[in-house]
């Protein structure tokens, strides 16, 4: 919800910014703190290297869905990336998985189906299918992501993931910036954003390398297709903000869907 009170002042161009500078500086001093001493192969360092750049990109994505989209449905659906995590898990690291959990994950695609459907395009809330591409990026790459992290952390460890994430915040970001700047994809923001837009952008920021710091520490000790949804929760706390303090606007459709993908991540953690 911070994400969205900044991003349409700023552009994704802006953010992208002070996400390599923040994130950047964050993981660098989280490396230093964190890092353990075992050898990293060639084939771990691309897999972690590949997983880290990937997730950027991710947010990248988001930031662009919510320019113009409500950050109720179009960070719904990018949050509903779990369902891809689970299935993934499943298949590739031979995770286990429960008649609840496989039940949510049916929740969770067919609640993103209806987000995805845009019953009213006239309307002054509609979503436009360049939120939608976006959202939709963001729940793929994500999926990929967090599944990739588990593989990761598992042969490197969590803190040297973190020396990853240094290469792909700074990276990333900065080369969107050069191609965004040269080959405008949206809005650009405003003409000069007021520096509280900046501050609450890298407030944003700071708390998502926190909350990666905890996340990359869960996969370290516990399965992908548990740590993941219960990490993914936050949607629940999105849509209440985002209808109650930006005043965002969700029809029946949306608001039920919105609550299928959020029962779907609920049923997913569920270990029975």
């Amino acid at each position: 919800m911070v994400s969205k009170l900044s991003t349409p002042k700023l552009g994704v161009a802006r953010v992208a910014l002070i996400l390599a500078v923040v994130e950047g500086v964050l993981y660098a001093i989280a490396f230093l703190y964190w890092r353990e001493d075992v050898p990293i192969s060639l084939a771990d360092a691309v897999l972690a290297a590949a997983s880290c750049i990937v997730g950027v990109i991710g947010y990248l994505c988001f930031f662009e869905s919510i320019m113009e989209g409500q950050v109720s449905i179009a960070g719904t659906i990018a949050a509903a990336y779990p369902a891809l995590a689970v299935v993934g898990a499943l298949i590739v690291l031979s995770e286990s998985m429960t008649p609840a959990q496989a039940l949510g994950v049916v929740a969770i695609i067919g609640g993103v189906v209806a987000l995805s459907y845009e019953p009213n395009p006239g309307s002054a809330h509609a979503m436009s299918k360049r939120t939608l591409t976006f959202a939709l990026l963001a729940f793929a790459l994500w999926g990929f992501w967090s599944l990739t992290s588990k593989m990761a952390i598992d042969e490197i460890g969590a803190g040297n993931i973190f020396g990853f994430y240094i290469l792909s915040s700074v990276t990333a970001p900065v080369f969107y910036y050069w191609y965004a700047r040269a080959r405008p994809l949206t809005n650009q923001g405003m003409a000069k954003p007021p520096v509280s837009a900046w501050m609450i952008g890298a407030l944003g920021l700071g708390i998502n390398v926190v909350g990666a710091f905890a996340f990359s520490f869960a996969l370290e000790g516990g399965s992908a297709a548990l740590v993941v949804p219960i990490t993914s929760a936050y949607p629940i706390v999105t849509i209440l903000l985002a209808v109650g303090f930006l005043r965002e606007k969700m029809d029946k459709m949306h608001a039920v869907a919105a609550g299928i993908v959020v029962l779907g991540l609920v049923m997913i953690g569920l270990t029975v």
